[in-house]
């Protein structure tokens, strides 16, 4: 039979428990005072389900039990004092009364604590409700005594003045903290309520901040990709090579995944590493000899996803003050690497170096800007003097999209 009831109670409680987490499972529960309890507990306001779930998850099981030991414990104690104060009943309706509105005040308190808006909302019918309960309890209990003690009970009646008069000071007595709580904790709530806004709007601001500073970086960009494909044309067109249905096959094809690649937020290393092939295919038409590169990329990693250009903007940053500042030009070298949870993809230039790199660096700071938004603290840009030239390592996070 306990086994019974202990079953039931835990069976209750987790039901209690995944509708204060789901609400919409209140309906599904079964008929009756159940379900008009879970009902109950899914119109309270998510703040205050949060924080029900949180209290019932902390004292649920053994450990409810023995809280509500040690508050029966100090009701017996307070009903003990009474008893010798007032000396006027027998200890047995001194720690009855002690224990019933003690329980009567926390059940009162916790419920207000939990679920204010309600209580507050109806304030005078607690109040009106808190001071019957009290008469009947009081009108109950001296019953009881005097038939428990042979006693007629039109005694009874010649009490009742008295009876009504404690019963409302009693009421009163319980339903007071109950309100002054309730009070507290609708404040308490519309401030929480605020500051959840005002987070919640502070986060829509930052990501709105975040891709405004993603186009501006991918526009300051775009030019300079532009105007280095069109130096390159410009420079086959005056000297006339032979190679420009393979140039210009290049260029679209460099200039189709370019454009394409600036409007998403990131592209695969597949993808990734197609234009900086064609892109380093016309920069060799320019500059002739003067430019040899190789490709790295293991196929596990090719569906791997990467800020769209953040390679390419490496690359053309090697070319621009690693490769064309040397007289002998030199070799590119872009590599990815597994690094467990984590890729690291190399840009190694055998040009000049970094101490005697010209420029203002704006690529790299567009590339560590953007490696900020995507990724945090999660990913670095870590440049490298190497003999010869200069090595520039990018570290992201492992992030695969799957194939459709």
């Amino acid at each position: 039979m306990w086994r019974k009831l202990v079953d039931w109670y835990d069976k209750m409680e987790a039901e209690q428990l995944a509708v204060l987490e789901r609400p919409e499972l209140a309906a599904s529960t079964p008929a009756g005072w159940r379900r008009w309890t879970n009902c109950k507990l899914a119109t309270m306001s998510p703040i205050e389900r949060m924080q029900l779930h949180a209290f019932c998850t902390t004292y649920r099981g053994a450990r409810l039990w023995k809280a509500l030991g040690k508050f029966a414990a100090a009701f017996t104690l307070a009903g003990v004092q009474m008893h010798l104060v007032f000396g006027k009943s027998n200890w047995f309706g001194s720690l009855f009364i002690a224990n019933l509105v003690g329980f009567a005040l926390l059940a009162g308190c916790v419920g207000v604590w939990f679920n204010s808006g309600e209580i507050m909302r109806i304030k005078r019918k607690l109040v009106l409700r808190t001071i019957a309960g009290a008469l009947l309890g009081a009108v109950g209990s001296f019953a009881f005594l005097m038939v428990s003690h042979g006693r007629p009970i039109e005694h009874l009646f010649t009490r009742l003045p008295k009876l009504v008069g404690g019963a409302v000071l009693a009421g009163m007595v319980v339903a007071m903290p109950m309100l002054l709580i309730g009070a507290f904790r609708r404040h308490q709530h519309k401030l929480l309520a605020a500051q959840l806004q005002r987070d919640a709007e502070r986060e829509r601001l930052g990501r709105e901040l975040s891709e405004s500073k993603l186009r501006m970086l991918r526009a300051q960009i775009e030019p300079h990709f532009l105007f280095n494909t069109l130096g390159a044309v410009q420079q086959l067109a005056a000297d006339g090579a032979p190679r420009a249905a393979a140039l210009t096959a290049d260029l679209i094809a460099f200039l189709r995944a370019s454009f394409s690649d600036m409007r998403t937020e990131t592209v695969s290393l597949a993808s990734e590493f197609t234009t900086v092939g064609s892109y380093l295919r016309v920069m060799q038409a320019r500059m002739g000899a003067r430019l040899r590169f190789e490709l790295s990329l293991p196929d596990s990693l090719a569906r791997t996803e990467v800020p769209s250009m953040i390679v390419l903007t490496l690359v053309e940053n090697a070319i621009k003050h690693g490769i064309e500042p040397a007289l002998r030009g030199g070799e590119i070298r872009v590599t990815a690497l597994d690094g467990g949870g984590s890729i690291r993809i190399c840009v190694h230039d055998s040009g000049v170096g970094m101490s005697d790199t010209p420029g203002s660096g704006a690529g790299l700071d567009n590339v560590r800007r953007r490696l900020q938004l995507a990724y945090g603290d999660a990913a670095g840009l870590v440049l490298r003097d190497l003999d010869p030239g200069l090595g520039a390592e990018l570290t992201v996070p492992v992030q695969v999209k799957e194939a459709a």
